[in-house]
Order: C-alpha cells, then structure tokens, then sequence
C-alpha cells in the first residue's frame, strides 16, 4: 500500500473515530437534560397529587425514569437533532414513553385498585415529562430558527426548486447556519404539498408559480434541488428566474454524484443543464467485471471521448491503462492529470504517442503491453473538415482502425469496443460513412477469442469542436451565432454520462453487436441558441442562419430505417440488428485495400460509396 492510502485510511479513521465520539457524547449530554427534566417533573407531580415529597415515591420514579431513558434510546429518540424537530421526533418520544407509563399504571391498577394514588401521579408525570421534553426540543428549534433567520438576514433570499430529500437537507444546512443563503420558499411539482411547510419553509407551489414565488419572497437566488428534471421544466424555471435577474444555483445531478460529487456542492448553472436531467444511474459491477485487474488500452486518448474513458476506466482498477494518441500535447497533460500533476507517466499510466495509421508501431504497442480490453476512439470526427479532405478521413478511420482491430485480433485481446457514431446510419458525409466501414470491419474481424463490439451514440457537450462550447464563444466575443438551418435537430449527452453509457453497453454486448444509446430528447439547435442568447449574452450577439454545410443532415438517426432495435435490461442502451450487407476480410483485402492506400481521393470515394451503399453525398 502507497504511503499516501495508508495516510488516507488513517484519516479516515480518525474522523471516523472522532464523529463516533461526538454523536455518543451529545447522546449522553442529552440523556443527563431529560434526566434533570425528569426530576422537575417528578417534584412538581408530586406537588400536585400528594402535596408534599415521599420518599417511596421518589425511588420509583427514579427507577421508572432509568427505564424511560432505555427506552428512549431503543427507539432511536436521542439520534434525532434537537434542531431538527419533527413529526419523528414526536413518534420516537411516544413510543418510547408508551411502555413504561403503560407499565408503571397497570401494576398498580392491578395490585390495588383504581383509586391507587400512585395512578393519578403516574399520569401527571408522564404527561409532564412528555410535554416537557418536546417542549424544551421544540423550543430550542424554534430559538435556532429564528437566530439563524436573523443572523443570515445579509444572505441573499433564495427559493429551493425540489421539496424532496436534498432540497430537505439544503434547508437543514441552513438552519445549522452551514449554508450562505437565507431559504425563503419551496417550490415544488407536487401540488399537493402547495401551503405547506416543511422543516418551517412555506411550499408556495409549482414551477407555474415560480415567478410570483420569486417576486414575493424579493429573492435573489433559485437552487434547483433536483436531479431529475426535464428540458420543459429546467426552462421554465430558468427563464423564470433570469426574467428577474435571480441568481440560478444547482446541485450536482444523479450521475455526478455517482462519481464523487457531494449533494451539497452547489455550482453554476451550466449549459448543459439547460438540456434538462437525465436520469442516468450506472451499475458498476459488470463493468468492474470487465475491468477490474485487465491491461487496458485507449486509441484516441487524448481527445474529449477518450481522455474522459480513461478518466473513468481508473475508478475501476485496472492492472494497467495504455494511452495512444497521435497529440503529445493533450497525451501530456492527460497523463499528468490522471497522476494528479504529480508525475507524468508510471507502471499504471502509461502515455504512448503512436499514429494508428502505422500499422508496425500498433503491432509493436500490441506486442510489448498485451492489452486484455481495447477502446478504439482514434478517429478524425469533423464533418465539414472531412469533405475537404475525405482521403485523410479514409486513411485515418478505415485504415487506422483496420490496423488498431486487425493487430488486437493477431494478439489475442479479449474484446475491443468501438466508439462509433449516430452519423454512421444512413450516412450523408464521408465521416459517417468512414464509421460505418469501421462498424462493418469489427464485425469481419469478429471472433470467439476476440470480441468486437460497436456503441453508436450521438454529440456530446463541451467535445472539441462542438457547435455549443463554439455558440458561448460567440457570445462572449459579441459575435452572431451561426446556425445552419432553423430546423436543424441533434441530440446531446454531457461526456461523462455518455462515457458510463458507453461502459454499461460495452460490459452487456456480445461479439460482433452494435449498441445504441438513448440519447435523450432531440434539441432544437435554433431555439436552443437562442435560449442561450437570451440567459448568457449581452445585447451584442443574435442567432443568423448560414445554410448547411456540406455533408450536414437536418436530424440524425440513431438507427436506420431498415434496422431493428432489441430492447435490453437497461432502458438507455439498446441492441441494433444491422441489416446491410457483411464484409469479409478477404473482399476488404481483394478490392478496397488497396485503393484506399494508394488512389486518388476520388477513387477512394468511389470506393466509399461501393462498400456503403447508403451513402448518398456527395455527388460523384
């Protein structure tokens, strides 16, 4: 074990050690108030009912209150905060007290008589000892409340979107005065908790009454509390609160939070969280299965796919991780940030700078590290670029990918994922139809010792060259935002949840498969750069529309018309049956290699066209 995980567990428990130490001795404190409550009680009952003090009586008390405060404890009453009052709190103390005074009543019910004088006594005391000991935690509740209320009055006013748990433990937070905002109001989808309150915070009403909520509260700040929330509602709460000029916070969605990231870490509103929340959860065992002790390799690593692939690859143990890229500039700083800056490569980490076009370099890498597990996410993705250049596009995705597939099959790897493409279906560029050859040479290559696999999925947020990050930096120079057609759909995945999708479709795929990912909802690119003008420019930019460019589809397909979808287990990844024509590696060899290696780009395209028949732009 490294120094620094044995630092690390150490740490760990001690704060684990300490936090024990801390619950048990506030537990305790506890105990010994009710206890002193309970001997006030005592005295003043037996004021009441005998108006003098009786020894006798005192003993049993004490010993009927020991019981009480075992009891308590049974239930889990001194677990309870006493800032946190509730209706818990409530059933724990009535089911605590309910055996003791049901006992200490009915033995003298039973071994005297009703017109014991130890009834009526027994009866006052319990009454006042239960009402005492709410009585004092709901006080303090309220005195916390309002001295929080108080001292965060110079905190900005702030509404919580989402009444459920986080927007709960948000207000609890705030009432422990952890949370630099002063909570106002709650709002809700659920109408029937309009009126409400909950821990002592109106529920005003839905997203319908956002704006009101807002102006009557005179807030300065909306958190959305929610991880799951859908294009609709995430605009409708976002262009309620930038109407106003409210400051718009959010806690981290499901799957951010999967990976490491603490509820309570409110940030900015993003973006990509305009396209709504997905509900995106990823079961980790398979893919530890698949992982776990293997020797991995990543083409591409260095790129916005890759990199984040290995990014997440680290979180399930590999025995080794290869990064190959052609860029020794971001194959550099990703390995540096995979060691946390402190190294630049080592055993585990090991950046390798290779063009996957040479094929003696890739049997090389193949042979020295012995990958077990290979993601193939080298390729040149820029549509427009690539009609420009469509012999690079060929030389790079066919012939690279035939070199990094053909040299994990000579090499026994147990099974190669292919990041492929919505643009592979149907394809209208020479980019989607490059993908679709590399789909179909997975499937030749294919074998019961090495699986190859294809996952299709569409855009990704903040990816390099990407039409969103592109339309925030036109915002931010003033510039127009170019759009290419007022119809033009596309769909969108932040990368790390594409990524988990990517893995979870990898781990449940058999040889020779292509997996597709359910991409959400479609997004109108006009609206949505508009959306974007409205919440994050100045005055100086606006939406104008260029025309499409060449090789650019108005929508993109996830799955040909003539393909078929197989539902899986998982209701985000899906199974395609690809119903064009197979390839075998002999025809490949016979009749296009050798083109695609030697001819003139229009021959290539011509070739490109023959092996994919569906490709139909451009023009010959």
């Amino acid at each position: 074990m490294k120094r620094s995980d044995v630092q690390a567990s150490g740490n760990s428990e001690v704060n684990v050690g300490g936090s024990v130490r801390n619950r048990i001795q506030r537990q305790l404190l506890l105990m010994g108030i009710d206890a002193v409550l309970l001997v006030l009680c005592s005295m003043v009952s037996m004021w009441i009912v005998f108006t003098s003090y009786d020894a006798t009586v005192v003993l049993f008390t004490v010993i009927a209150s020991m019981i009480l405060l075992l009891s308590l404890s049974l239930t889990r009453f001194y677990l309870i905060r006493v800032s946190e009052g509730s209706l818990d709190l409530v059933n724990r103390a009535f089911a605590g007290f309910l055996l003791p005074s049901l006992v200490s009543i009915l033995i003298p019910l039973f071994l005297e008589s009703i017109h014991s004088y130890w009834i009526p006594y027994f009866i006052v005391f319990w009454g006042s000892s239960f009402l005492t000991m709410l009585g004092v935690r709901f006080a303090y509740r309220g005195f916390r409340t309002y001295y929080t209320k108080q001292t965060h009055n110079n905190n900005p006013r702030t509404v919580i979107y989402g009444a459920g748990e986080l927007g709960n433990a948000l207000v609890r937070q705030y009432q422990r005065g952890k949370l630099p905002y002063h909570i106002s109001a709650f709002i809700d989808d659920n109408a029937s908790l309009k009126g409400t309150y909950l821990l002592g915070i109106k529920v005003w009403g839905t997203i319908d009454d956002m704006a009101e909520t807002l102006i009557q509260v005179r807030a300065k700040v909306l958190i959305i509390a929610i991880t799951h929330i859908d294009q609709e509602r995430m605009l409708k709460a976002v262009d309620a609160a930038k109407e106003l000029g409210v400051d718009i916070k959010v806690i981290p969605s499901l799957f951010e939070m999967q990976q490491g990231a603490k509820e309570m870490d409110l940030r900015n509103l993003d973006y990509g969280d305009l396209l709504g929340r997905p509900l995106i959860s990823i079961e980790k065992e398979p893919i530890m299965r698949m992982v776990v002790q293997k020797r991995v390799l990543v083409t591409g690593a260095g790129g916005s796919i890759g990199s984040e692939i290995c990014k997440q690859l680290l979180s399930y143990g590999p025995s080794q991780l290869i990064l190959l890229d052609i860029d020794e500039t971001e194959l550099h700083d990703l390995s540096l940030r995979l060691h946390n800056y402190q190294k630049e490569w080592s055993d585990l980490i090991v950046p390798v700078v290779c063009d996957i076009k040479n094929r003696k370099k890739v049997d090389r890498i193949m042979e020295q590290y012995r990958p077990q597990l290979v993601f193939h996410a080298a390729a040149y993705k820029h549509v427009p670029l690539q009609e420009l250049y469509p012999e690079e596009a060929i030389t790079t995705n066919i012939l690279g990918s035939y070199a990094v597939l053909k040299s994990a099959k000579e090499r026994g790897v147990e099974k190669v994922v292919v990041i492929s493409t919505d643009k592979a279906v149907n394809p209208t560029n020479v980019m989607g139809a490059t993908k679709r050859v590399v789909e179909l040479m997975a499937g030749m290559l294919n074998s019961k010792e090495t699986e190859m696999v294809c996952v299709r999925f569409g855009n990704v947020l903040g990816s390099r060259g990407s039409m969103l990050p592109l339309f925030m930096e036109q915002i931010k120079a003033g510039v127009p935002i170019t759009v290419t057609h007022k119809d033009i759909i596309r769909y969108f995945m932040a990368i790390p949840e594409a990524v988990g999708l990517v893995f979870k479709a990898a781990s449940m795929a058999k040889g020779g498969e292509v997996m597709v990912l359910d991409m959400g909802q479609p997004v109108r690119i006009y609206d949505f750069a508009q959306k974007l003008v409205k919440y994050y420019g100045d005055g100086r930019s606006q939406v104008i529309v260029t025309g499409l460019r060449p090789g650019e589809k108005l929508y993109e397909e996830l799955l040909a018309n003539k393909d078929t979808t197989i539902a899986t287990e998982d209701s985000l990844v899906f199974k395609a049956r690809v119903s064009n024509h197979e390839l075998s590696e002999l025809t490949f060899l016979n009749h296009y290699l050798s083109t695609f290696q030697n001819g003139s780009p229009q021959e290539m395209l011509r070739m490109l066209h023959e092996l994919v028949p569906e490709f139909n732009s451009p023009k010959m």
